[in-house]
């Protein structure tokens, strides 16, 4: 009974201690988001206080610039209203008159950048009358000028008046632009104090960070030192296991290819039967039925024998298979001169139906040298394989030859005839026959068949 105490005792002791543990890295994570959410808000509140800290510098060099550019088109009126009163040449009107023109517009330029300012309004207020009466001094002097009223032109002159508003427009001027400069340095301090600040807590929060994910990282190390150890045994267990996959499937792979070189070495001895079969036969249709049937065999033999399918893919690279074929049909066609051409590209085709391949061009080929070129005629057997032009997924098979073409008819009753019949239907293939020169006197012939794609064998029926 005390012993079952004690062990309840050490339970209840683990248990906060296992959940607290637990709660540790949550805690910790959502500590460093918030430490970096706090992060993005005051580096965000650096960046919209530079930007308005420029904003505000521009502002003010704007303002200065137009109070500056104001003073200037005032001054080359003025230059140019004299200049036209003391040589009566047109030409200084121009200055005068783009002058005229450009204060009005400097002004309500100036007006639009102080108007949150009462203060700069007032003195933009006061430049707008100034320029008003300085304008109406010179274009009283002008009038009175081109009236035939000298005198009375150059007394507008010599008054005190406009350069009196002129010194108050250029002491106006200068306090428009002294208050900017002023505004601008303020306001520059005062951004500089708050970006100090954010970058503090911007420190702050990194640092906490870094704190919190130094604790993160020693609890990980400290709970992946104990998964390393297992990791480690689990690595080499599945490498081992890996290893006697890898075995195992080199095993499978010498067996696959010693089982289709004895299946081709048994068919090849079939083959050999039916030749001494045939040799012995007296009657020329049953020698010419072993024959064929000898040839079909030896065919398949052949083709059995160079099999070598992958086994993760149940795929044939067809290229060298196709080339051993054509070896093996040339060497039973030997004595005629018949020359055999393969055109194809690197293909692959399923390994299920290699030896259906085999059969089908054994047969063709048999037909053309038998049908395209009698009497020993000579000629070319071309057999290409490509994927069709409408669809890469289909295998199109063509068999052509430069002979003299089939005949008009041609027995479908026979027993080649059936197996291609049976070997399309099996395969869902279609086959089609034209001649491809017709009229020539070799008008030789094509035989197309076409492959569709061939589904899962769990789905076929």
């Amino acid at each position: 009974m005390i012993g079952w105490m004690k062990t309840r005792s050490a339970m209840t002791n683990w248990w906060p201690t296992q959940r607290a543990r637990s709660m540790t890295p949550l805690v910790s994570g959502i500590l460093a988001l918030a430490a970096v959410a706090v992060t993005i808000v005051m580096v965000a509140l650096i960046n919209l206080q530079a930007l308005e800290a420029v904003r505000r510098v521009v502002h003010a060099l704007q303002a200065r610039e137009h109070a500056e550019r104001f003073l200037g088109q005032l001054r080359d009126a003025e230059t140019g209203q004299r200049g036209f009163l003391l040589t009566g040449r047109r030409e200084f009107l121009e200055p005068y008159d783009s002058g005229k023109a450009a204060i009005a517009a400097e002004l309500g330029s100036l007006a639009t950048l102080v108007s949150d300012n009462p203060a700069q309004s007032i003195r933009v207020t006061r430049l707008r009358n100034l320029a008003t009466a300085k304008m109406a001094g010179l274009d009283e002097a002008i009038a009175a000028y081109r009236a035939g009223d000298l005198a009375k032109a150059l007394d507008q002159v010599r008054q005190e008046v406009g350069k009196g508003l002129m010194d108050e427009v250029r002491l106006t001027v200068g306090e428009l632009q002294a208050e900017e400069t002023r505004l601008s340095a303020e306001r520059t301090a005062t951004g500089n104090q708050r970006r100090l600040i954010s970058t503090l807590g911007v420190v702050l929060a990194l640092a906490f960070l870094a704190f919190a994910a130094w604790r993160q990282l020693y609890v990980g190390n400290r709970r992946n030192l104990s998964l390393a150890q297992a990791n480690a045994l689990l690595d080499r267990r599945v490498t081992e296991r890996t290893q006697q996959l890898e075995n195992e499937k080199l095993r499978v792979e010498a067996l696959l290819k010693d089982v289709n070189h004895r299946v081709g070495n048994n068919l090849a001895t079939v083959s050999a039967l039916l030749s001494v079969q045939g040799r012995q036969a007296r009657e020329p249709q049953v020698k010419a039925a072993l024959a064929q049937a000898q040839s079909r065999i030896q065919a398949i033999a052949a083709g059995q024998r160079r099999l070598r399918i992958d086994i993760e893919a149940d795929e044939i690279d067809a290229r060298p298979y196709f080339e051993d074929l054509l070896a093996e049909i040339g060497k039973a066609a030997e004595g005629r001169p018949i020359t055999f051409k393969l055109a194809m590209e690197n293909i692959r085709l399923p390994g299920r139906d290699a030896v259906s391949y085999v059969v089908l061009v054994n047969e063709l080929v048999t037909n053309a040298i038998k049908h395209a070129f009698p009497s020993g005629m000579a000629g070319t057997i071309t057999v290409g394989v490509h994927p069709a032009a409408d669809d890469t997924n289909a295998v199109l098979l063509r068999i052509e030859d430069d002979g003299v073409g089939m005949p008009a008819k041609v027995e479908s009753d026979g027993l080649g005839q059936s197996v291609i019949a049976s070997l399309l239907r099996s395969m869902r293939a279609t086959m089609a026959v034209e001649m491809i020169d017709p009229g020539a006197p070799r008008p030789g012939t094509r035989v197309t068949l076409i492959f569709p794609k061939k589904e899962p064998a769990a789905t076929e029926t």
